[in-house]
């Protein structure tokens, strides 16, 4: 017999029944205390996140602003280079290659 399972035959030969019930109590509290705080933390996070959303309900329409001016300046650099690669592309007619580069683009 090793000295852990002595040592547990005796600690536990000089506990009575009463003894045993208020171990089996203390873990049941102690679980109980860590299972409210983990609940507590759940909580808060869900508190948290919920007051940020409350919180970025007016930043709203000036976020929608930016990326409302954001995809226009996109479009209108995209339009330009479009006219400027139709200018570059008709200034070369008959070429072939400049035709099927034209139909590689438009495709």
């Amino acid at each position: 017999m090793d000295s852990w399972q002595q040592w547990k035959i005796v600690c536990l030969t000089t506990m009575s029944v009463e003894d045993v019930e208020e171990v089996y109590i203390f873990g049941l509290l102690i679980t109980a205390f860590l299972l409210f705080g983990v609940g507590g933390y759940l909580t808060y996070r869900v508190i948290r996140k919920m007051w940020t959303a409350v919180q970025s309900i007016p930043k709203l329409p000036a976020m929608l602003d930016g990326v409302c001016r954001a995809i226009n300046t996109q479009t209108e650099i995209l339009s330009e280079q479009n006219c400027k690669l139709d200018a570059i592309l008709e200034s070369q007619p008959g070429s072939g290659w400049t035709q099927r580069l034209k139909d590689i683009i438009l495709d």
